[in-house]
């Protein structure tokens, strides 16, 4: 298994961020501390008929409203990149205060571009806490980009990650 201090768990179906809470909860119940978020999503209603999207941190447990309402003529995605920030400097603080893993819902399109969390993964990596992440295939030549020598991908699978996540801190002990 890779020593890689950065992974994503390829996504191209399934719940990924139930999969990626359960990986949390059971990390925390070693005594483990686990910063990141995962996203919720609330009912679909308002103006453009589009469910609102949230960020919910591990631990603290405090939700970030990421989504906006554009109002019934949008299109795409109605990413709040405020709101994203703001959830972002909060997980970074957090993170400077102590952590065993990293866990962010998504390197999506913000984090292709060079927004979203991706200051925040270098910022863990810089600190010596490794990333678990997860990438869909539009995104997956940007995530190699990115990672490139530093990063590993998993399956969607809670054995294979925990096994990572182990190896990764067996060698972090170690060091």
């Amino acid at each position: 298994m890779s020593l890689s201090p950065l992974a994503a768990i390829r996504l191209e179906h399934g719940d990924i961020d139930t999969f990626l809470e359960g990986i949390a909860k059971t990390l925390t119940k070693r005594g483990l501390n686990v910063r990141g978020a995962v996203q919720t999503r609330g009912v679909a209603g308002g103006e453009c008929h589009c469910a609102d999207m949230d960020l919910t941190t591990f631990g603290s447990l405090r939700t970030f409203r990421i989504s906006q309402p554009l109002g019934n003529g949008s299109h795409g995605c109605r990413l709040h990149p405020g709101a994203l920030a703001e959830c972002s400097e909060f997980i970074e603080r957090e993170l400077v205060l102590g952590a065993d893993l990293l866990i962010l819902n998504r390197f999506g399109r913000g984090e292709s571009e060079g927004r979203g969390f991706r200051d925040l993964i270098s910022k863990a990596i810089a600190l010596d806490v490794p990333v678990l992440t997860a990438v869909r295939p539009t995104y997956a030549q940007s995530w190699s980009e990115f990672g490139e020598g530093i990063a590993c991908n998993l399956p969607m699978n809670q054995a294979a990650v925990l096994h990572w996540f182990a190896t990764v801190q067996e060698a972090r002990d170690a060091a």
